[in-house]
């Protein structure tokens, strides 16, 4: 009976310890790559998802190509649409969510030249067209908005003062990018997540039904090592502590991907005096513009009419 057990636990050793070999090199080779190389948002998907919208003269947009150039190779591909008004009250950037594209901003822009604001939307790194192969959600990012606010202060003088609304993704780099660079006057952030670390392991415990964080912290492991950042320093909730100007947090307290506890986690964090949370009761991760509806475009004019001493 002694020799038994010794043989069964010999095996089931042998069946543990070649899953552990077999996981590790599926984190390696297979998992850690999809936390950072989102599906690219092309125009067939635009068609299906967009409402076939994918360029500004669709809606009538008065716009310039706008592209630039990060890191000396990685080239970053957006448009400057101007406003309806003959004089502009500043310009907003905005950022679009992982895996997707300017273009599906590009509603949101017509909204604010109506209002009589300019904005610029481009692709991210490693989205849409632009250039790039690896998404760090805000390690890298962070400064290629502050190098495209470098560009528009040269090529479109008077086009301040600048604010800036960014959605999922892009509202986790609008956070890191104002608590360094105080040129963003004001923003908007819609469904942010708190800390890169965190929202993975709730992808993937939602992806696998269990929640084992070794696993996913494996897989971080591996995606730093490949896109060479930090992952334990894109925390939002963090950079949150040492943002000064005035800012709007937008939550649906129904999000399934990003729980509006992280929403709140950062607006409690927020150095700024001028801070607003706007919780959209009814709101999922993906329809806050519908479910917000003309109330929540309101806010937003409203917001960076009054924070753009406009």
């Amino acid at each position: 009976m002694k020799k038994y057990w010794i043989i069964i636990t010999i095996i089931l050793s042998m069946i543990l310890l070649t899953g552990y070999f077999l996981l590790d090199y599926a984190a390696q080779n297979i998992l850690a790559y999809s936390p950072i190389r989102p599906a690219r948002c092309i125009k067939e998907t635009l068609m299906k998802y967009n409402n076939g919208i994918y360029t500004p003269d669709q809606l009538n947009l008065s716009y310039n190509d706008f592209n630039i150039t990060v890191e000396d190779t990685i080239k970053l591909r957006g448009w400057f649409i101007y406003s309806d008004s003959v004089a502009a009250k500043g310009t907003i950037f905005l950022l679009h969510g992982i895996a997707s594209c300017k273009a599906t901003m590009l509603s949101t822009a017509k909204m604010f030249a109506l209002s009589g604001f300019n904005s610029v939307i481009y692709d991210s790194r490693a989205n849409g067209e632009s250039g790039g192969v690896n998404c760090t959600f805000g390690y890298y990012e962070k400064k290629d908005l502050s190098t495209y606010i470098d560009s528009t202060i040269i090529r479109y003088p008077g086009s301040a003062p600048y604010g800036a609304m960014g959605n999922s993704l892009g509202a986790a780099v609008l956070i890191q990018t104002m608590a360094e660079d105080e040129r963003i006057i004001c923003g908007i952030v819609e469904s942010p997540f708190a800390n890169l670390r965190d929202i993975i392991r709730d992808y993937f415990s939602r992806m696998y039904y269990l929640r084992i964080n070794w696993i996913p912290d494996k897989v971080l492991k591996y995606s730093e090592q490949i896109a060479n950042f930090k992952v334990d320093s894109v925390s939002p909730k963090l950079f949150a502590k040492k943002i000064n100007q005035p800012i709007m947090v937008v939550h649906g307290l129904k999000d399934e991907h990003i729980s509006f506890k992280y929403g709140k986690e950062i607006f409690n964090n927020l150095k700024s005096k001028n801070k607003k949370w706007y919780p959209i009761p009814e709101g999922s991760h993906n329809n806050l513009s519908q479910v917000g509806g003309a109330k929540l475009d309101s806010a937003i004019i409203k917001y960076f009419r009054e924070y753009s001493n406009n």
